[in-house]
């Protein structure tokens, strides 16, 4: 009789433990529309990162049916700029796949800035402007006026709110 219950705990401590793993383990792929997409973080962290006004807006943005194009803009970092190449890389690559995945085609394209002020866009332009902790003490995903700012207080930060904004595009909050 003491060696069923002993078997018995075991089985239970054996099944918690595998519980516990696949419930506090990283998510660090989705599939979207058949597609898996992975990500180099977790996406649970990613999903926490606030979006201002709110995840429709910017969700919508992504959507405006008016959009041909998406400029992503970075202000050059002095210690070089291989943060901003990552970020950039991750976005124009999963964008294109979720937009061809829904049947569109969009032109990405890349570019410097010297400053974060008076950046304007139009109805046919949608521009992301990535803030790299060099020139930000917060982590957030905003936007407005057709541009999503991705601001971000450390690497890691910067990782989490590129796959939010990602998320957003797929409309995965």
């Amino acid at each position: 009789m003491r060696k069923i219950y002993l078997v018995f705990i075991l089985f239970f401590l054996v099944a918690l433990l595998i519980y516990l793993y696949y419930f506090f383990r990283p998510v660090t792929m989705i599939t979207y529309r058949g597609k898996d997409f992975f990500f180099r973080d977790d996406i649970n962290d990613a999903k926490i990162i606030p979006v201002y006004p709110d995840t429709k807006s910017v969700h919508d943005m992504f959507w405006n049916s008016n959009v041909t194009n998406i400029t992503i803009l970075f202000k050059p970092l002095p210690k070089g700029n291989q943060y901003y190449s990552v970020e950039n890389f991750e976005l124009t690559y999963k964008l294109y796949l979720i937009y061809r995945l829904n049947g569109y085609e969009k032109i990405f394209s890349s570019e410097e800035i010297n400053s974060y002020d008076n950046i304007q866009s139009s109805d046919k332009v949608l521009k992301i402007v990535l803030v790299a902790p060099a020139y930000t003490n917060q982590t957030y995903v905003e936007g407005k006026n057709n541009v999503i700012y991705i601001h971000a207080k450390d690497y890691r930060d910067f990782d989490l709110a590129t796959i939010k904004t990602i998320l957003l595009a797929m409309d995965i909050n």
